[in-house]
């Protein structure tokens, strides 16, 4: 198997980091979302941007 087929593109990454809110990965794709963003800035980015919605929205949700 080839590295690139273990490594998901950033749509597919974008994708599996949304679904992660709501629903566990299974750990090979935690690993191969986690290899993703080591190589990718626009993903971790995305990712950040994921995480800072959703402590705002628990925030909203508290008040």
């Amino acid at each position: 198997m080839s590295y690139k087929r273990l490594i998901p593109h950033c749509r597919d990454t974008q994708f599996l980091l949304s679904q992660a809110q709501d629903s566990n990965l299974s750990p090979l794709t935690r690993i191969r979302v986690r290899i993703h963003l080591w190589t990718c800035t626009a993903c971790t980015r995305f990712s950040q941007q994921l995480a800072f919605m959703r402590k705002a929205m628990e925030q909203l949700g508290k008040d």
